[in-house]
């Protein structure tokens, strides 16, 4: 921590990793104020530069395509507000997108009540609509350890535009419908979701596999690669244990490409390259 070469050098690697996967775009997630080191040597904004120059490197020297969601941490609200301004200042610079993720026990109620819940996240509530209101793209870790309800906040009051994780959708059967409607895309993390107890086990299904069985838009990812010990080719074949197969991978990849938060045209070229890899013709 606070070592901005060591920071720039991890940033670099990580593209040279995704490129290993055969990843044509990606955009990790990181909270910048929890690399600033112990009395804080450097600043959260210089952690985002050496980590936004890593990335830039990465992609050309690898050719992978990499843009960068900066992270809120759950009751680390003194950072809310840094966070918004940095996505605001490097959104045309590699930042495509703020996150919030942590412990979802903590705006969570015992009775399960969706407007306690709000109260209890009025300071995030009220990040992610300035954040709506200045045009940063929203992705809003939700429905993994939490309750469904969770989804439901992040989507009316925190306007996601992506859900991370939120396999417990599934306990809501109208939200659920809703977001299938409405095409809201779940970024998925198979290994970590068993790993963490977002999942349990014994399940018979996975919320892939009925995300999938319904058309709902979802994509499989990494969640802490270096903590979880897994990369893309442990997720495929763990999918491919579930009954997944090369097509069902393909609509996967095309949900992620059109759920991404690149610029229209850039990712019209993401979709055109994602048809040449696949041999899908392109439509009107």
């Amino acid at each position: 921590m606070g070592d901005l070469a060591a920071i720039e050098r991890v940033a670099f690697e990580f593209v040279e990793d995704e490129a290993g996967s055969a990843v044509l775009y990606t955009e990790p997630r990181f909270s910048p104020h929890l690399l600033v080191g112990a009395g804080g040597q450097v600043t959260a904004r210089q952690v985002t530069e050496a980590a936004l120059r890593g990335l830039a490197r990465g992609q050309q020297q690898f050719g992978v395509t990499a843009r960068l969601l900066l992270c809120c941490i759950r009751g680390m609200t003194e950072f809310y507000s840094e966070t918004l301004e940095l996505c605001t200042e490097f959104r045309d610079k590699g930042v495509v997108g703020m996150d919030i993720a942590g412990d979802e026990a903590s705006a969570t109620t015992k009775d399960g009540d969706a407007h306690s819940c709000e109260q209890m996240l009025e300071p995030e509530l009220k990040l992610f609509q300035e954040a709506a209101r200045r045009g940063i793209h929203r992705t809003v870790h939700a429905g993994e350890a939490g309750p469904a309800y969770m989804v439901q906040v992040a989507l009316d009051k925190m306007h996601a535009e992506r859900i991370g994780h939120g396999y417990h959708v599934l306990e809501d059967e109208e939200l659920y419908k809703r977001c299938i409607k409405e095409r809201v895309h779940f970024e998925c993390c198979p290994s970590s979701s068993y790993l963490t107890g977002a999942v349990s086990l014994t399940q018979t299904k996975h919320p892939v596999q009925r995300f999938y069985e319904d058309g709902a838009s979802f994509s499989v990812n990494l969640d802490d690669p270096t903590v979880i010990q897994a990369d893309m080719d442990t997720e495929y074949s763990l999918l491919r244990r579930m009954g997944f197969n090369e097509a069902m991978f393909a609509t996967m990849n095309f949900n992620a490409a059109k759920a991404s938060f690149l610029p229209d045209s850039e990712k019209k070229e993401l979709l055109k390259k994602l048809r040449e890899a696949f041999g899908v013709p392109e439509t009107d």
